[in-house]
Formats: C-alpha cells, structure tokens, sequence
C-alpha cells in the first residue's frame, strides 16, 4: 500500500525498530512551532501494529506534533495526519534511507531564507514565533545574511569558518569588510584577528572615557551603540558625543580645583606617565606642628636615638620592640597632610585627567619649564688664577677632586647623604649638576601602566614628593638632617626608578645588563607571581598554539584534552587562561 492515507495522532507510536537509537530533542520545540504556524510540510512513513500504526520515518516530526496536543493546539484523538503506509519487510530499509541519505541545508541558505522573510516584511518577533526560536536568534541570523556577499560567498566555498563570518558582523559597512577578507589568510589569521581589523580605531564600552561618564549618559545624551552580537562587546558610534560628554563632565569636576588658586588648570583626559616628565613636581609641605606636637615628636625622637644607640653597641641580635613602636609613633606624626604655599600656587599648576579604571584625577603642583624660578647666581669662587694654564687648572683640580673623594670615604652619613642628594636631583627633574658623578634616569613605566607594580611605585613616588622640600638648596640641608634610615629608604625608591631590565630586540638575552637583572632578581627572591598573571590578552594569544598546549600541560600536570587540538586559537587562548589560573604558572621567562 503507498497511497497518503490520514490517521489520527492517538493512533501513531514510534516503532521501535527505527535504525536511529539516539534520539536529539533539541529543536523539537521549533519544529512544533512551524507545524503549528506552517501545517505539516511532509507525511509519516508508517506501518501497522495491530490497532495503531507505527511511525518508521518522520518520528520528530510526531514528537512536535503530541506536543502540539499537550499544548492544546490541537486534538490527539481528532486530529488527522498525512501518513503513507509501507510493507514491513521495507521498514528498515526506509528508516535507514530517512537517516542517512537527508542533507542538512547549508548555514547560508537558512540565513538567506530567514532575510527574505524579514525583506517580505514579516516582524522578527512573528518570524521567531512561527519557527519557535528567541527573537534574538532570528537577529542574529539576519545580521550573518547581511554581510557582504563576497564574505557569503567564501563561506559557501569553505575559505571562512562560521566563525569569521560572525566576526565580519561586528560592523555593516560592506567596503571595510571586502578590505579586510583581501587581506585574510587562513593559515594565519582568525576570527580575532577579523574583528580587531574591524574595530581598530573603535571606542569599546570598557574605554576608559565611557566608564568615566557612563554608558547611561552616553545613551540618555542619544549616543548610538554597535552591540556586537557574537560577543561580549559593545562599541561607541558618536565619537563626538562623547568627546562632549567627557568635557562637560571634567569642567564640572574641575570648579572646585580652580577656586584653589593654581596659576593654570589644564583638563586633558588621556593625561599619562610620559605627559608628566615634561613638567616639574612639587608637593605640599607639611602642615606645621603644634608646639605640644613638635616637643612629643622632639622627645619620642630622642628616646629612639638613644635607644638605637645602646642596641647598636650591644650584642643583642634584635632591636628591642620598643624601637618599632617608637618608629611607628614618630611615622604617625611625620606622615601627615600638607598645605600648599601661596607662592608654590603662583608657579605651579594642576592637572585633570581620567584614570585607569574612569575615575577622576586631580594632580596638583606641575610647574612648567618656563615657571621654574631661577636660581640666584652665585658668587664666583676658584676663579683660574692668573697665568696659570687650562692644563694646570686640570691638574689641579684634579687633585682636589681626589682629596674629596679620600676624605668622603671616612664620613659615610655624608657620603650617603650626597648619593641621594643626587640621584633625588635626578629622579625629581630637578636638573642641577651635582660633584658627584651619578646620574639615575626614570625609565619608562608606558608599558605597564595600572599594573600592581605601577601603581607600587607612583604611590611611592607621590609619598617621598610629599615628603621631599622644593628647591635643590633645601634637599641639601634635608638629605643631611636625615637618619640614615630615612636616606636608605630615599635612595633605594631613586634606585628602584632607574631599574632597566627590559630586553629590547636588539639586546642578547645574556648581555650584562639583564644578566644583573636576573641576579637582583635573586637577591630579592622576586616572585613574579604576585606581580603578573598570564591572561589571553598579555600572553597567549601572543605566541603559538604549540606554545599554549606547553604551558596547559606544565600548568595542568597533565596532558591536554584531545578535543581542544580542534579549537581556534582565539578559543583556546580562552581556555588556557581559565585553566592556568590559579595555578601560578608563568612563561620561563618570568620564572
């Protein structure tokens, strides 16, 4: 028997012979909503069982259908289904050819399809409804129909995965897309490298600017947003607009800076650590003590003197608890806010910016080259004498400056004194010439600004600022009023601002300079592990997938899953800081 006869739905089963043992349910819903939108587009192949008929090919097809009836769109015991009834020795031969012999439709052919609806003029929401998917799937097929027809077309010819058609989405402009799938190359590049080309440019709703005035703002003022709809990200269109935003904002912020006095204020949102050596830094002085305080802070200083004496002249291996506590009452006093000067006010300015993380930054006391107050010249002594010669002046001086440095080698205070007089002088873009030859140049910290470590020593930097007097003449007198604690902890920060262990490309991994770095390292047992975490962004995606696997086996103990060998790079970048976290790998390098 082959002709199409209805039966109704109570009466068709599964047979139980069907070749197809695992069933998928996933889908069974959409299916139920285009037969209840669309009717059933093909017949059941059917036999018959005693008083009911068993379903040979077509059994999602009755699986949306009862759930039709459960549903109460339709009758189980009426309502009729278009079956054709076949013999039962080519039942199995049938459920066979209805498994294996059916193409799926190709990704681009359905979201092909799903445009045309939506071109018909059928809402996202009805299309969503009649083929039972979210309205945000419906949108995200259209966005894939969208692209450029050439990105189509290559997907269509196997050159691009799914996944760098998702990436091209990230922007509507056809142009840019043809531009960049030129340029693609299978063999080097990924979905990440497509959306990174797209974006380039691109102000992302983590920018540091749109945190500062919020994206809420920035949408309430009618900003437009590209929301990439395969990823996380969400992208600024009205640059201009934000640029306003974050100017009105800063200005508003910055009234109560301009009613303290400052020669200039200046707003400049992206201001960084190399905007900064162009100026001059001072820092408030400190809010002058009360008498009462002035003699607790004279005695506790005098009870520490003596103290430290006796216990230095001991035998004693620790230093009395005593002495850390009066180090910390005497800190307590010293470390206390400061005042600005009317006349540091008058040369110096303040600054305006975003920080890191959007918030505001307020940084006072920059003096411009041209507002550093020139220093009175000095009275003219050891002029060459008359009739001596360039050569014998040399000689002499020479001379003296031996007897200098003999002399220094009996007064460490003030040989420590004098390092850090000129390495502060240095540091602190004071630019004086000292006698001594020492020279420590601030390197540069672009590379890891909002870093744990950045952040250690610009809070150092502002600490000692504070704590440091104006002018060349006065850190002289202070560096030798100084214990010589307080001059060891100076000169170590000044040292630490000119360490240089960088390796540029020019450099050989043992010359001297880094070969010193890995033995300050050692001195310090460094433990780059609270100062650097391997993430997708500063590492893995930067090195090879035979590299990332390396480091999943050394970080896991433990051979990678077979499955990641067949994830993008990007992903499995991804992966590899999930898996490592925690575990404290680091690159050998690091280690």
């Amino acid at each position: 028997m082959t002709d199409i006869i209805n039966i109704p739905l109570n009466k068709l089963t599964l047979w139980t012979g069907n070749v197809r043992k695992v069933r998928d349910k996933a889908g069974i819903d959409a299916l139920a909503a285009s037969i209840k939108a669309h009717g059933l587009q093909q017949n059941l192949v059917v036999r018959k069982e005693g008083k009911t008929f068993a379903v040979v090919a077509g059994g999602r097809r009755l699986k949306a259908l009862q759930l039709l009836a459960k549903s109460g769109d339709i009758q189980q015991a009426t309502h009729a289904v278009p079956c054709r009834i076949t013999e039962a020795e080519n039942a199995t031969e049938l459920s066979l050819a209805e498994n294996v012999m059916r193409a799926d439709m190709h990704p681009a052919d359905q979201f092909e399809a799903f445009r045309a609806l939506a071109d018909d003029g059928l809402p996202v929401a009805d299309i969503a409804a009649r083929f039972g998917c979210s309205a945000g799937h419906i949108q995200k097929l259209l966005k894939l129909a969208r692209v450029s027809p050439k990105i189509i077309k290559a997907y269509r010819n196997n050159s691009l995965t799914l996944e760098c058609v998702m990436a091209f989405t990230v922007t509507d402009d056809h142009a840019a897309q043809e531009k960049v799938l030129a340029g693609f190359d299978a063999e080097r590049n990924d979905a990440r490298d497509i959306r990174a080309a797209l974006t380039e440019g691109a102000i992302a709703a983590t920018n540091k600017r749109v945190k500062f005035v919020t994206l809420k703002a920035y949408e309430k003022a009618g900003g437009a947003l590209n929301r990439d709809l395969f990823s996380d990200s969400v992208y600024i269109e009205d640059t201009s607009l934000l640029e306003r935003l974050v100017a009105e904002k800063l200005e508003r912020k910055s009234a109560s800076v301009r009613a303290e006095g400052w020669k200039w204020l200046e707003i400049i949102p992206d201001f960084g650590y190399q905007d900064s050596t162009g100026y001059k830094r001072i820092y408030p002085e400190p809010v002058p003590l009360t008498k009462s305080k002035q003699q607790n802070l004279d005695k506790l200083q005098a009870e520490y003197d003596a103290l430290n004496d006796v216990w230095s002249e001991s035998d004693a291996p620790d230093a009395p608890e005593r002495l850390d506590e009066l180090e910390q009452l005497i800190s307590a006093i010293e470390d206390r806010d400061g005042i600005w000067a009317p006349e540091q006010k008058s040369i110096a300015g303040a600054v305006i910016s975003i920080d890191y993380d959007g918030e505001i930054k307020i940084e006072r006391g920059y003096v411009k080259p041209d507002d550093v107050p020139k220093q009175p010249k000095k009275v003219k002594t050891g002029e060459q004498p008359a009739g001596l010669s360039a050569a014998l002046v040399e000689s002499l001086t020479a001379h003296r400056s031996a007897a200098l440095a003999a002399t220094l080698l009996d007064a460490p205070d003030i040989g420590l004194a004098t390092v850090v007089y000129a390495l502060v002088l240095e540091i602190f873009s004071h630019r004086q010439d000292t006698v001594l030859e020492v020279s420590g140049k601030n390197q540069s910290l672009h590379r890891v600004e909002g870093s744990v470590a950045f952040q250690r020593l610009e809070q150092a930097r502002e600490n000692w600022g504070q704590r440091i007097p104006g002018t060349p003449d006065d850190i002289w007198t202070w560096c030798l009023e100084q214990d010589q604690a307080v001059l060891l902890d100076l000169l170590t920060f000044c040292a630490a601002c000119t360490v240089n262990a960088v390796q540029r490309k020019p450099d050989r991994p043992d010359c001297a300079r880094l070969e010193h770095a890995r033995k300050l390292g050692g001195a310090l047992a460094l433990d780059m592990k609270a100062w650097f975490t391997p993430t997708a962004d500063n590492y893995f995606s930067r090195v090879s997938k035979p590299q990332i696997f390396d480091a999943l086996t050394a970080a896991r103990k433990q051979p990678s899953a077979p499955a990641w060998e067949k994830l993008k790079k990007a992903e499995l970048a991804l992966l590899a800081e999930r898996e490592t976290a925690g575990t404290g790998w680091l690159p050998d390098i690091l280690r």
